[in-house]
């Protein structure tokens, strides 16, 4: 090995040293080696092993439709796909009656409510079918129309037997009511769950928030986002009032007039360009526990179904905010 004219005698004595150091480990490498085992005969033939063959040598024999599908298929649960175009991003109402590929996932319905008692959390990767499922949920547990879930168009309630004249004449409460029994009108929840069909399809409140938009670059934009998917829910029920009146079992006027000032309140700190992160924090609290309350107490209990409710959390943490405005 050629070593430069102006090393030293000390490097090229380290240089030698590190030679031989690794000459050694490798001897004691080998030393300690299992002996080689040697192969039969006919393993040494000149053909490649098999993992090592081109795809041309080892291409497997055609399966026909059904063996393909039996060899994709869950062994735990019915398999019903339907559809033959590809969907990205596909909401669970906008592909019930479409060609759009879709996976009957609704006996996620019944594993829900059998296997989730009081709080459960469902942690997947993105794109995994969290949020698809979620609506799915509130479709099918809800006793509200859900109207701004739904995108079939009115036309499409006649396929359950109504004409033009009927649906025009239908409100808005009837139409979504319709549309969603379309939904599930072929699903294997409905085929091979009647009795628990029957008993929970829309028959529930169920109070949905979701997170994914509680984003800003301050503390006080970020808890305005907040308090915004809270009062969206508590909107949504007021809108709705007059469907679900009939379900209530207590007097509803004091909630419903406690949540109506809380919101009010909510409007007037928005407005306001010196609201505190304090005061967005105590309006959050307060609009969730008006919203929790109109709910409960004049309807029962309910489902409450969070989606993205780690956004606020992830967000946070990543913002350069102050110890004490994360803790606020």
């Amino acid at each position: 090995k050629n070593v430069p004219d102006d090393e030293d005698e000390a490097g090229l004595v380290i240089n030698e040293r590190g030679r031989r150091q690794r000459n050694t480990s490798r001897a004691n490498e080998t030393r300690h080696q299992p002996p080689a085992i040697i192969d039969p005969p006919e393993a040494l033939s000149s053909s490649p092993p098999p993992e090592m063959r081109t795809p041309e040598q080892h291409t497997p024999e055609p399966r026909n439709p059904e063996e393909v599908f039996d060899l994709f298929k869950l062994s735990s649960s019915p398999v019903r796909v339907s559809g033959t175009r590809v969907g990205v991003n596909a909401k669970f109402a906008a592909v019930g009656n479409t060609d759009i590929c879709r996976v009957d996932k609704s006996l996620f319905c019944i594993g829900f409510w059998d296997e989730i008692n009081e709080s459960g959390r469902i942690c997947l990767p993105r794109r995994s079918g969290k949020t698809y499922n979620l609506i799915q949920l509130l479709l099918f547990f809800s006793i509200a129309p859900e109207e701004p879930h739904l995108d079939a168009p009115d036309s499409a309630i006649e396929e359950l037997g109504r004409s033009a004249e009927q649906i025009r004449q239908m409100d808005i409460a009837t139409k979504c009511r319709l549309k969603r029994t379309l939904l599930f009108k072929d699903s294997l929840l409905k085929e091979k769950h009647r009795a628990f069909f029957d008993e929970h399809f829309m028959n529930h409140p169920v109070i949905h928030i979701s997170f994914s938009l509680c984003k800003g670059t301050s503390p006080e934009v970020f808890l305005d986002m907040a308090c915004e998917a809270v009062a969206k829910a508590a909107n949504s029920w007021l809108k709705h009032y007059a469907f679900i009146s009939g379900r209530c079992v207590n007097n509803e006027a004091d909630n419903i007039q406690g949540l109506l000032e809380i919101l009010d309140d909510y409007k007037k700190a928005r407005r306001d360009a010196n609201t505190s992160t304090k005061r967005f924090g105590r309006l959050l609290t307060l609009l969730f526990a008006c919203l929790s309350e109109f709910v409960g107490e004049c309807i029962g209990k309910y489902i409450l179904l969070l989606d993205e409710y780690d956004i606020p959390f992830i967000h946070a943490h990543l913002k350069s905010w102050s110890d004490e405005e994360k803790e606020e």
